[in-house]
């Protein structure tokens, strides 16, 4: 980020990297944090008309994964709500985070779904990471900054064999560099699935992608990501979108940030099958 946005969009560091996620998503319910929902479902739904890969689970990394939030999502029959309850729950309040761990991990083997993608998650925070291995939500997790490394051996084994690349929140904290350097591993056939608030500019990843051979293809509508911390980060964010020729209006002129949701595929399907036709129900 630039020392502009620093200052203008709210700044959660804190509470990303704890040993447990409980102040995460106490802060973030009270903001109605959302798109990790509208995420998890979408992404289920592009593995449910993806082509086979051959057999067994699909394979899904999440860029920015946090706690794990959107692959408990996607491997639960969880919703935010759910999550936010479990979270804020009296009895949750006073364990451990050791304890906690103990208690997630039953609670998401409790609501497991069959036929669940096998779920690899990428953040910077080791401690979320870490927590989000040891309940269950991320089958393998990694704590790498592809911004300035290239992925180590471990994370390029398991991008060999990657189906679909996600993220909801990770653009504008990683670049083109971080996905130039994950579709240097992963296979030719790997789909790519972002949210990117409006107040970020998609074009250089889209362009990064395209000359690993994949057609980015964007969903009419927007999804809404959280509301404003305050009047300031409003402000700053509305300039932003106004400053890329984005109306606000509707949107983040009415208290909440909203995200685009784009999808990059092969070339060849996108002609074969474009979105719109690929999953009608968000055109």
């Amino acid at each position: 980020m630039t020392s502009e946005e620093v200052l203008h969009k709210a700044d959660f560091d804190a509470i990303y990297d704890q040993p447990d996620p409980r102040a995460y998503y106490s802060t973030l319910r009270k903001l109605d944090y959302a798109i990790p929902q509208r995420g998890a479902e979408i992404f289920t739904d592009l593995l449910d008309v993806r082509p086979s890969n051959g057999g067994g689970p699909f394979k899904v990394l999440d860029v920015c994964c946090s706690y794990g939030v959107v692959a408990t999502l996607m491997r639960t029959d969880l919703e935010m709500s759910d999550i936010y309850e479990h979270y804020a729950a009296p009895g949750a309040q006073s364990l451990t985070p050791e304890e906690l761990n103990d208690v997630d991990r039953q609670f998401l083997m409790e609501h497991s779904k069959p036929g669940a993608p096998e779920l690899v998650g990428l953040d910077l925070a080791q401690r979320a990471v870490d927590y989000a291995v040891a309940s269950g939500a991320l089958d393998v997790g990694f704590a790498e900054n592809l911004e300035v490394d290239d992925p180590s051996p471990q994370l390029a084994a398991q991008l060999e064999g990657v189906d679909l690349i996600t993220t909801t929140g990770g653009v504008g904290y990683v670049t083109d560099q971080t996905f130039d350097r994950l579709l240097a591993v992963a296979p030719d056939t790997a789909w790519v699935a972002a949210f990117c608030l409006r107040t970020y500019d998609y074009d250089p990843i889209a362009q990064s992608l395209e000359a690993r051979g994949l057609s980015t293809e964007r969903v009419a509508h927007t999804f809404r990501q959280r509301r404003f911390i305050g009047a300031d980060e409003q402000q700053w964010a509305v300039a932003e979108v106004q400053s890329r020729g984005v109306d606000p209006t509707g949107k983040e002129e009415d208290g909440y940030f909203h995200a685009d949701c784009f999808l990059s595929r092969p070339a060849s399907e996108v002609d074969q099958r474009p979105l719109a036709e690929l999953l009608p129900g968000l055109a």
